[in-house]
């Protein structure tokens, strides 16, 4: 989790054309050690995404960082409770407080598009008192067998503070949609990707 936290970190400066990011920084940024960024980063350059300079970190490609994350990514690890609760609009207007929306929800309200059907939920919390009340008024309609709503537990400072108006920021909801799958993965991904070309490898 902390390694996640330093290629988010990495991505979102890439998206705001901040290419070089200090070691110390990066380690501050991010809350983790100055070892584990300059493991990260020595990774990193080993696959050709960044390069380690006398000033810092400097991005060379985003799009590697992001698909090496991607594909380390699990995102079944972080889910604490999954069932199935209707109709999937109206659970996404009513979403605790502290939530955040990530993966196919997360780019709809985003950006308001829809590049495919989907039919699961992906949301973090960040307290657990309050997602308790607001299990507890649903639990008439809840149903065990076959979930399409997926929480998952957020003990990342660092995504809560990249974060904006309970949505995961863009890096995040790439590698959430990469591990969640299915059919509709492909059109998402692609979406993503022509709309930050930088984070798209072709």
């Amino acid at each position: 989790m902390k390694t996640e936290r330093i290629y988010r970190e990495l991505l979102l400066r890439s998206l705001s054309k901040d290419l070089v990011i200090p070691q110390v920084e990066l380690a501050s940024r991010c809350q983790v050690s100055l070892g584990l960024v300059n493991k990260t980063a020595k990774r990193l350059e080993a696959a050709r995404a960044v390069e380690i300079t006398r000033q810092g970190v400097r991005i060379l490609f985003p799009a590697r960082i992001l698909n090496l994350w991607a594909t380390e990514r699990r995102l079944s690890k972080d889910v604490i409770a999954a069932f199935r609760l209707e109709p999937l609009e109206r659970v996404e207007r009513e979403l605790p407080r502290t939530s955040i929306l990530t993966a196919f929800s997360a780019w709809r309200a985003l950006t308001g598009r829809l590049p495919a059907e989907y039919f699961r939920i992906y949301f973090y919390i960040e307290e657990d008192e309050e997602f308790g009340r607001w299990l507890k008024f649903r639990e008439a309609r809840i149903r065990k067998t076959n979930p399409n709503v997926f929480v998952l537990q957020s003990n990342d400072p660092h995504l809560l503070s990249a974060s904006r108006k309970g949505i995961a920021p863009v890096p995040q909801i790439y590698v959430d949609i990469y591990s969640a799958g299915g059919p509709e993965a492909a059109p998402f991904l692609r979406d993503i990707a022509e709309t930050h070309p930088e984070l798209s490898l072709w």
